[in-house]
């Protein structure tokens, strides 16, 4: 017998028995009703066995919660996927309370689904908490929908190839001044110094997506009053934020004067264009927060890779100038580094989930309308075979070879035009300010490399496995860590503070 109708068999003992004994003319009706609802649930039971073999492989879970209890009490899941990635290969499925998740080990994998077929990857989850706290206006986490286009279209239209540029001028002037701080201002921790040059405004709308418990209607309504004057604050804090620069004298460039002076940006609602602005530089903070202390612990513990860039940059750039943009072209070693940086310590390691939009399949597996999508960034970053037996450590030159003469590097053929990792996501939701960022990361790398010898503070002894370990949310963590910073030359603060002073 088959294995849901014998099932049924023991579910329903008595049935054979009722459906004789009693009178057909009768209970006529009622008998076809019966039978009716057995046949619906047979196969639905039946659909349901089929469609559970379909899915892809994953760890087992429990009735009814699934594989939630596996990971409530991990914080870096990533390293939990990264472990199964062994176990059941480039695409597992994961169940939590009735929740599908499917989780893209493969960068072939990936690319199949979240680039080839985004027309129906380039969603995101529902979320009854992003409603009111504000993530559905946060550009990383709104819907498919027509809200996003209009967000996505302005938002590309000033961070765009040729737009980001424009910025330049002031990525350089920061860059000055951060060097600046970290040689003089020995009072703040590392951490600050960073954060205080990353940005001043205060992030946090990707710790908005944290599991909520809800465990009573009051606290749900005490939870969606406060959610809903967070949303507001937030709202006034980015308004406050976007009026102020707009309508400051300065002539630089910047992302909300350009916002509001460009055509696109009029397809925007007043709201809107304040989120697309305050949620672009609240993201931009933990990008850069997050990259430049891992490049900064980088430099510190591989004093060979601090050299080799430093190098590269007295033979370009000389030392009676700094860095500026005209010179990346010929700095591939320290394009290298902030590839090796993005590439080694993902931001977001999970990056920000997709959801499917309607059923499909994938090498033989079913995907279901819904299905929460995470590409495993963590794992695409440090696969093997693309990047050799060494992936887990820190080294730029996988990304470059000797030139022709051989006495300079110059940057790999396949990594001349990709980015080298996967870390700014895919398809159509690829993040937006990836090339301002990736100028944001160059100029900084250089500026403090040219400037500064980078060394850690005796007894210094970070760990990365522990701050993993620490790590909350979808953001990776910094590492915790101190350095002592020096200049290179003598002429180093002169120039330092001519330069800071003229920008």
């Amino acid at each position: 017998m088959d294995p849901p109708f014998a099932m049924h068999s023991k579910l329903f003992p008595y049935a054979s028995h009722f459906f004789h004994s009693v009178d057909v003319g009768k209970f006529l009706p009622m008998k076809l009703v019966f039978i009716a609802a057995l046949i619906l649930l047979t196969f639905r039971l039946v659909l349901g066995f089929k469609n559970r073999g379909r899915l892809p492989p994953g760890p087992r879970g429990l009735p009814i919660l699934g594989n939630a209890l596996q990971l409530a009490s991990v914080s870096q899941i990533w390293l939990i996927f990264d472990k199964w990635k062994s176990q059941y290969g480039p695409i597992m499925y994961l169940n939590l309370a009735g929740q599908h998740i499917v989780v893209l080990n493969t960068k072939a994998a990936a690319i199949e689904l979240l680039e080839r077929r985004s027309a129906i990857y380039s969603d995101r989850p529902k979320s009854i908490v992003g409603e009111y706290v504000g993530t559905a206006l946060t550009m990383p986490f709104v819907r498919y929908d027509k809200r996003w286009q209009r967000m996505r279209r302005a938002a590309h239209a000033v961070l765009n190839v040729r737009a980001s540029a424009q910025y330049q001028p002031v990525q350089i002037e920061e860059a000055v001044i951060f060097a600046h701080k970290l040689l003089y201002d020995t009072s703040s921790p590392l951490s600050t110094k960073i954060a205080r040059s990353a940005s001043t405004m205060i992030s946090t709308h990707y710790r908005l997506l944290q599991t909520l418990c809800i465990h009573s209607p009051t606290l749900w309504l005490q939870w969606k009053r406060n959610a809903k004057r967070t949303f507001q604050q937030t709202t006034n804090l980015y308004e406050n934020y976007y009026n102020t620069t707009v309508n400051h004298n300065n002539q630089q460039p910047n992302l909300c004067v350009s916002l509001a002076e460009n055509e696109v940006a009029g397809e925007l609602t007043a709201v809107e264009k304040v989120w697309v602005t305050g949620a672009i530089s609240a993201a931009s903070l933990d990008t850069t927060t997050v990259t430049i202390s891992y490049f900064l612990y980088a430099m510190s513990i591989y004093p060979n890779v601090q050299a080799r860039a430093q190098r590269e940059l007295d033979e370009v750039v000389g030392r009676s100038r700094m860095p500026t943009f005209d010179d990346m072209t010929q700095l591939p070693y320290i394009k290298a580094i902030v590839k090796e940086v993005l590439r080694w310590q993902p931001v977001t390691p999970l990056a920000v989930p997709h959801a499917a939009m309607e059923d499909d399949w994938y090498e033989g597996y079913l995907i279901p309308k819904g299905t929460i999508i995470f590409p495993n960034v963590w794992s695409m970053n440090r696969d093997q075979e693309t990047y050799g037996p060494d992936a887990d450590q820190f080294s730029p030159e996988r990304f470059v070879q000797k030139s022709e003469t051989g006495d300079a590097f110059v940057l790999r053929p396949e990594f001349e035009n990709n980015d080298g990792h996967y870390t700014y996501g895919f398809g159509r939701r690829i993040c937006v300010g990836r090339y301002v960022a990736e100028n944001s990361l160059f100029i900084t790398a250089c500026t403090i490399l040219w400037a500064l010898h980078i060394e850690p503070k005796a007894n210094a002894t970070p760990n990365l496995e522990e701050k993993h370990r620490e790590a909350q949310d979808i953001l990776n963590s910094t590492p915790d860590f101190d350095c002592h910073f020096s200049p290179r030359f003598p002429e180093v603060e002169r120039i330092l503070q001519d330069t800071g002073l003229a920008a």
